[in-house]
């Protein structure tokens, strides 16, 4: 290889042949060759890191994605979790308050007081008054974000905390007061469902308005029907409203009637517990199909049985 005015001369020679074969490439094509070889290196060097880079802060990205797809799962299941606890709040507060209204703990007491006798005679009062009205339910947890969640986790640890006061509270008195919770009708007398509710209606047979003394719930002919709770059967009798009835005395001022019965299970004079089989649904009476009529009075008085039945 051999320089001439700034040119390299490139020779092969055969082993066994005369011709000769040779290039002549200036110093300026060769500076270009090699110029253009390093810039790919260093191309390729640079797109290697970049590249690098890319798929790094890419899977970064992707992990981070995830990560916040994961914490937004977490932030729905607690907006969840923390709606279930409202409404379970919500639920043991009207459950506390029927409780309160059965125990009189947020009523003046009542005239009549101590367990009832059975010479206790209880009858038929056709001068009704009003009752109350349901309870008031809170509304439902709102859909947040994660600083109203906080706001709404405040809300609700402070209601359940003054929740658990008002139950300690309650307790306490319930304590002293086994005798009166025996004798206050608090359960639903028949498996049945409602037709009919407490207040004024239009009466089916007269079409005019007039106060419905109690509730009705529709169950089969021969469904049995239970006390709800303890006491003395003071009246059995049959007449053309209520066909067969029955009236219990259960002490403090409370009684329960059940109407068109179709069989009455007990008599005059015998003592009742709870949850007994008192009698058979029935459609006596004047009644519109088969169904138990049924009343709670509170010193004479009717009052809307719904507030008192727990189950």
């Amino acid at each position: 290889m051999a320089k001439n005015n700034r040119f390299y001369t490139f020779m092969i020679v055969p082993e066994r042949s005369s011709n000769v074969k040779k290039w002549m490439i200036s110093d300026t094509t060769i500076k270009t060759v090699v110029g253009c070889v390093v810039a790919m290196f260093l191309f390729t060097g640079v797109a290697t890191v970049f590249a690098f880079q890319f798929f790094k802060h890419r899977n970064q990205f992707e992990e981070a994605t995830l990560q916040n797809h994961f914490l937004e799962s977490q932030l729905n299941q607690i907006k969840n979790k923390l709606s279930v606890t409202d409404s379970t709040l919500v639920r043991v507060q009207n459950f506390e308050q029927k409780l309160r209204v059965i125990t009189q703990l947020d009523t003046q007491p009542t005239a009549n007081v101590g367990p009832i006798s059975e010479e206790d005679q209880f009858y038929i009062n056709q001068n009704l008054a009003l009752g109350g009205g349901d309870i008031p339910r809170s509304p439902l947890l709102r859909d947040s974000s994660t600083e109203s969640l906080q706001l709404d986790l405040g809300r609700v640890t402070k209601r359940a905390s003054l929740q658990e006061q008002s139950l300690q509270e309650l307790y306490e008195l319930l304590k002293d007061q086994r005798s009166i919770l025996a004798s206050t009708p608090s359960i639903k007398p028949v498996d049945g469902y409602y037709t009919s509710g407490f207040g004024y209606r239009i009466s089916p047979f007269t079409g005019n308005r007039q106060m419905h003394a109690g509730i009705d719930l529709y169950a089969p002919i021969g469904t049995p029907v239970h006390s709800t709770a303890d006491g003395v059967v003071t009246r059995v009798a049959n007449d053309a409203g209520y066909g067969k009835f029955l009236v219990i005395s259960h002490g403090y001022g409370y009684s329960s009637l059940y109407g068109h019965n179709s069989k009455i299970l007990v008599k005059v004079g015998q003592r009742i517990k709870r949850g007994q089989t008192i009698s058979l649904v029935g459609k006596t009476g004047r009644s519109t199909g088969p169904h138990l009529h049924y009343e709670v009075k509170l010193n004479g008085v009717a009052i809307n049985p719904v507030k008192y039945i727990l189950n």
